[in-house]
């Protein structure tokens, strides 16, 4: 079987990453039981067994000419339950989950916008004729978000998020990696906004940091909603945790697929820490660690909800 075959005849043959000039990609053979199990389309996909090889970028390009970008999205913040959901859209038969594919990532932070078409054909693959893929994101690709919906004319997108009473206490207690590493990004693309201009990050404290961080991921979902009203629906995680069932049958019906929510969520997915199957986990539990990182980070907490506090023209574009 040639490439271009095996290319359109399923979505086995996967792209992993791009070399640093971009002109070689990286491919994976992946299985459906590979991807559902995936909680990250990157480096931690790979397997001892797996099978790998690289091709020529100009080479997977003309293989895949005439593959349709056909998918719809999720978009989130950090810690906001999206691979939860993913893997809850992903145990109905008709939803094929991609999950952080780390190429989509690389779009971004490189520039390479005219090759987004190209690798959304090959996302958009699926394993049989009555499926379509879920894709999640990765947090900051959300600035790109519109762009991605435009140039799959009839997606539609999730857009997923907490509060920041419990952003704040979750990313303060073991994730500030994210927080420094991106926080130059977010506070660039605040300020291409419109806000926070005279801003010097050095001065933040770090539950100013995480708010500010918290900002700017809100904010662009925000522009998504405000460009694709009638095709995105915001869901808090806090209200999902509190109604699984209603707020599953919501994001089925706004994906346009028939399905039983209660049946779905009678897996094991709700009762496993969704970033890592094998570790138990669930709402009250959950529940419980913010508790604890709130007390513990408390005057932290504080400084983020403050400054937040004191930027109510950003907010205002938030929903509420």
């Amino acid at each position: 079987m040639n490439l271009r075959d095996a290319l359109c005849s399923s979505p086995t043959i996967f792209p992993l990453n791009l070399d640093p000039t971009g002109t070689l990609v990286q491919v994976v053979s992946l299985s459906e039981s590979d991807y559902r199990e995936a909680s990250f389309l990157d480096n931690r996909a790979i397997k001892p067994n797996s099978r790998l090889a690289v091709i020529p970028w100009q080479e997977l390009a003309a293989a895949a000419v005439g593959l349709t970008a056909n998918c719809d999205f999720i978009f989130h913040i950090s810690h906001a339950g999206s691979t939860l959901l993913s893997r809850l859209l992903g145990n109905h038969s008709h939803c094929h989950s991609v999950r952080e594919p780390a190429i989509l990532r690389l779009l971004v932070q490189k520039q390479y916008s005219e090759r987004l078409s190209t690798f959304l054909g090959l996302w958009s693959r699926t394993f049989r004729s009555d499926q379509r893929t879920i894709l999640k994101a990765t947090s900051f690709v959300s600035e790109i978000g519109s762009e991605l919906m435009n140039s799959v004319l009839n997606s539609r997108a999730l857009l997923m998020y907490v509060p920041p009473e419990t952003f704040l206490p979750s990313l303060l207690d073991g994730a500030m990696s994210d927080i420094t590493n991106e926080a130059n990004s977010r506070l660039a693309r605040l300020q291409n906004r419109g806000y926070c201009k005279d801003l010097i990050l050095a001065n933040l404290s770090p539950g100013e940091c995480v708010a500010m961080s918290w900002l700017s991921e809100m904010l662009s979902l925000a522009d998504i909603s405000k460009n694709y009203p009638e095709r995105t629906l915001w869901i808090h995680f806090e209200h999902f945790l509190k109604e699984p069932e209603s707020q599953l049958r919501l994001c089925f019906q706004h994906l346009a697929i028939q399905a039983d929510a209660s049946t779905i969520l009678s897996s094991t997915t709700m009762d496993r820490y969704a970033k890592r199957p094998d570790v138990k986990y669930n709402a009250a539990f959950r529940q419980k660690l913010i508790a604890q990182s709130t007390d513990k980070f408390q005057v932290e907490v504080q400084r983020g909800l403050r400054w937040l506090s004191s930027n109510e023209s950003a907010l205002a574009h938030l929903p509420t």
